[in-house]
């Protein structure tokens, strides 16, 4: 059961990292690919269900682990999920076909 909560734990915190990447301007674009940024109609819902997912994840790990060990877990459970967003960006990003601008000879 614990190592069930612990995926928790994690699912919630890059879940919640996930939202906050989308909700900036650069990643609504590369993901959605639309020529607008996100509006504050989109944003703020992702930004408060991300910090509903921290809190979420932060009160799993406190009442399976305890306060010392659950706030331990959570913020490697933060880390751990922003890198995994990161790193998920950067994939997406290098798998997308670069614009070639038209060289300009010098001579």
């Amino acid at each position: 059961m614990a190592d069930t909560q612990q995926l928790g734990v994690f699912l919630l915190a890059t879940s919640g990292m996930a939202m906050t990447a989308l909700g900036l301007d650069r990643h609504w674009l590369d993901l959605v690919g639309r020529r607008r940024a996100v509006s504050h109609r989109h944003a703020f819902p992702l930004r408060l269900a991300a910090v509903a997912c921290w809190a979420g994840a932060l009160i799993l790990a406190i009442t399976n682990d305890g306060t010392a060990i659950g706030v331990i877990l959570w913020i490697t459970a933060l880390t751990t999920g922003a890198f995994a967003v990161a790193l998920s960006l950067t994939l997406l990003s290098l798998r997308k076909p670069r614009r070639r601008h038209a060289a300009k000879e010098v001579r």
